[in-house]
C-alpha cells in the first residue's frame, strides 16, 4: 500500500511538472507574439489556481527574457492548506486567500522582478453549506478585503452571476454558487455587501481590530464597517460593541446600514415564495424589491460613543461626519 501511494504521488508530480512545462512554453510564445503586435499590450501570468507556480514562472521568465508585466493567480477560502501552502497547518478558511496572497507577494519580491503588480483574479468566501447564498457572505467578504488590502493590486471577486459556462445549466436558484446574482437576475447578499463596500472611502485609517474596516471618504466624512463573522460550520452569538470615535462632534448624527438575516436576506424571501425552481419575472422583481436594503437608521452618538448590536453574520456600515 505504501509503495502504491508513493507511485501515485510520483505520477501526480510528473503530471504537474509536465503541465507546468507546457504552460511556460505556451506563455513564452503568447507573450512574445503580443509584444510583437504592440509593446503597450500588457501580458502576465501564470494565471494559476491555488496560487501555484509563481516562483517557477518568474524564474523561467527571467532566465529566458520573456516579457512579464504583472503576476496573476488566484485562491479561494476553501482551497486546502496543502494545495495553497504545502503544509498541514490549521489555517481558518477566512484567512487562507489573503495568506496565499501574502505568500505570492513575497515570491514576487524575492524574484528578479520584485516590483511587479499582483492581480488576484478570482476569490470567494467559503462555500460549505451553500454559504455563498446566505448573509455569511457579507462579513466574510469584508474580512477578505480588510486582510488583502495593500497586498494585491487588484482583487477580483468571482463572479458576477451564478450562471456561467463552466458549470453548465443551473437547475434552480440558490445552490451555493459563486455569483453576486442568482439565476434570473436575483440579487444575493454578496450583491448588497458590495453596495455597502462601495460607500467606503479610498483612504483607510489604521485599526487593529479583526472585524473593523475604517476609511475616510472625504476630509469631513468617514465610513466604517463592522461585522460579526461566524463560519457556516460553527456557532456564534449576538455581538455587543461600544464604539468610541475620535475627531467627531459630540452627539453627532450617524447613519447605519445593515446586511444580516433581516436585511438583504434573499434566500429567506425566496423560500417564503415557495422556492420556485423557475421564478417568473414578476417573482424576481418581488424578491429584489423585498431584499433591497432600506433607508439607513439615523441615531446620534452618545457623546462620542455608539452602542451597536450585531447578530451572527451581520455586516454594518456606519457613516459619521468628522469634526469640521
Amino acid at each position: 500500500m505504501v509503495l502504491r501511494s508513493l507511485e501515485r504521488t510520483q505520477h501526480r508530480f510528473l503530471e504537474r511538472h509536465s503541465a507546468r512545462k507546457e504552460l511556460l512554453r505556451l506563455y513564452d510564445h503568447t507573450a512574445r507574439a503580443l509584444k510583437a503586435v504592440s509593446a503597450r499590450l500588457r501580458v502576465g501570468g501564470p494565471a494559476t489556481a491555488a496560487a501555484a507556480w509563481v516562483t517557477s514562472f518568474l524564474q523561467f521568465a527571467a532566465a529566458n527574457h520573456v516579457p512579464v508585466d504583472f503576476v496573476s493567480t488566484h485562491a479561494y477560502a476553501d482551497d486546502t492548506v496543502e494545495d495553497l501552502f504545502g503544509t498541514n497547518e490549521d489555517i481558518p478558511m477566512d484567512d487562507r486567500a489573503c495568506r496565499a496572497a501574502a505568500k505570492v507577494r513575497k515570491e514576487i519580491q524575492s524574484s528578479a522582478m520584485p516590483s511587479l503588480p499582483l492581480f488576484w483574479t478570482e476569490w470567494n468566501v467559503p462555500g460549505m453549506k451553500e454559504a455563498r447564498d446566505t448573509s455569511c457572505v457579507g462579513p466574510a467578504l469584508a474580512n477578505t478585503v480588510r486582510q488583502c488590502d495593500g497586498m494585491v493590486d487588484m482583487l477580483a471577486f468571482w463572479t458576477f452571476s451564478d450562471v456561467f459556462e463552466e458549470g453548465g445549466p443551473i437547475r434552480s436558484p440558490f445552490e451555493g454558487h459563486f455569483g453576486l446574482r442568482a439565476k434570473g437576475g436575483i440579487n444575493k447578499p454578496s450583491f448588497y455587501a458590495f453596495s455597502l463596500l462601495h460607500r467606503l472611502g479610498a483612504s483607510r485609517l489604521a485599526n487593529a481590530a479583526p472585524n473593523i474596516l475604517v476609511t475616510r471618504r472625504s476630509a469631513d466624512h468617514s465610513s466604517s464597517r463592522f461585522w460579526n463573522l461566524v463560519d457556516p460550520d460553527k456557532s456564534g452569538s449576538l455581538l455587543h460593541l461600544r464604539l468610541a470615535f475620535d475627531h467627531v462632534t459630540a452627539n453627532a448624527p450617524v447613519t447605519i446600514r445593515l446586511l444580516d438575516d433581516n436585511h438583504g436576506n434573499t434566500l429567506a424571501v425566496y423560500r417564503a415564495l415557495g422556492s420556485p425552481q423557475y421564478p417568473t419575472k414578476e417573482q424576481v422583481q418581488k424578491i429584489n424589491a423585498a431584499t433591497a436594503l432600506p433607508a439607513p437608521d439615523r441615531p446620534h452618538l452618545d457623546g462620542t460613543h455608539l452602542d451597536l448590536e450585531l447578530q451572527v453574520n451581520a455586516l454594518a456600515l456606519i457613516e459619521i461626519p468628522a469634526t469640521p
